[in-house]
């Protein structure tokens, strides 16, 4: 997919923001510490080497900037991208599937207010 087709398609406004991840796969044991390249209230681009399927879930625990309560979510994978392409790294796209509207709005101003 190129860039321009999922811009057009996300209902979020998604800014480039380095954010840690620690995911947890549904059905695995062990954590695995992520970056986050961009996010927005919907979702985030995961940069990491061990991929998932498109349709899995996982669990996620992040912090966003500027808070000091840490988010625990549910995600699933939209889509993977399995080798690096230039400067786009291999990673995964994932939607977040339980943010509180809290949490939601927090993401949105702080998403709105990296644009401006």
């Amino acid at each position: 997919m190129n860039t321009e087709t999922l811009s057009d398609k996300r209902r979020y406004p998604r800014r480039t923001l380095a954010v840690e991840f620690r995911a947890r796969d549904a059905d695995g044991p062990g954590t695995l510490e992520l970056s986050g390249l961009d996010l927005s209230a919907g979702g985030a681009f995961l940069v990491c080497e061990v991929l998932l399927e498109p349709g899995e879930t996982l669990s996620l625990e992040f912090q966003i900037p500027g808070r000091n309560t840490l988010v625990e979510t549910a995600a699933r994978v939209a889509w993977v991208r399995r080798f690096p392409s230039g400067e786009l790294p291999a990673g995964m796209g994932i939607e977040f599937l339980g943010l509180s509207l809290e949490e939601q709005a927090s993401l949105e101003a702080l998403v709105t207010a990296r644009a401006s």
